[in-house]
């Protein structure tokens, strides 16, 4: 399962029926989104952990880091004081893009299908499977390369979930390759700046569906020179 596309899904199911519950005034709808915020980030932790399967630094971090946050805004740790949290957590952030902390490589693997997530961070995934099938990768405030350039899809094509939030997602495919991207944009976009190449039976395929909230897409062929 994509780890954005499940969150932001949630978020808004989440979401409508608070507020439906506030109009039928069985509770009040800021305290309660107030409180109940950060399990937007367990929820992202644990997509990523389903979606990579497996506890990463990253995954490990948002799930441990949004219970925490949950304990606090719940009152599970008493009174906090929100006025030097906020400035902490944007400092740590801040710092951790600037030096760089989340900048990860992942080697190419072989694998048939391949799950990537980037939060505050950018990640590089990468197959030469010469039998390519899926590939579900989640950006959210960071940035994203999904390098196809040696990979080989199925006969009839290979599917990419991509979800973007407040970040970018590169996908970068070989010239020949036949490209369809539909989904939805929330005040963000996509751009295929890809080489049109003849329709036909033989012709690889890669199918892109997107979500981009705040954020954008782009596919496209590798850069002639490095």
């Amino acid at each position: 399962m994509n780890a954005g596309r499940g969150v932001v899904g949630s978020i808004l199911v989440a979401v409508g029926a608070v507020f439906l519950l506030d109009a039928a005034g069985a509770i009040e709808a800021g305290p309660t989104l107030g409180d109940w915020w950060p399990v937007a980030v367990v929820l992202l932790g644990a997509f990523q952990i389903a979606s990579e399967r497996r506890v990463g630094p990253v995954s490990g971090i948002l799930l441990i880091g949004g219970m925490l946050l949950l304990g606090a805004t719940t009152g599970l740790f008493g009174s906090v004081d929100w006025g030097l949290v906020w400035p902490i957590t944007l400092i740590l952030a801040g710092a951790g893009l600037l030096l760089g902390w989340g900048r990860r490589r992942m080697g190419t693997v072989d694998q048939d299908e391949v799950a990537g997530t980037a939060v505050l961070s950018s990640v590089r995934v990468a197959t030469r499977s010469s039998g390519f099938r899926r590939a579900a990768v989640t950006a959210v405030f960071g940035g994203l390369t999904l390098d196809l350039t040696r990979a080989t899809p199925v006969p009839g094509g290979a599917a990419v979930s991509a979800t973007a939030v407040f970040g970018g997602i590169d996908v970068v495919v070989p010239e020949g390759w036949a490209v369809t991207i539909r989904g939805i944009p929330l005040f963000g976009g996509w751009d295929d700046t890809t080489a049109r190449t003849p329709e036909g039976p033989d012709v690889p395929r890669v199918d892109i569906q997107a979500l981009v909230v705040f954020g954008g897409l782009e596919v496209k062929h590798p850069r002639r020179w490095r």
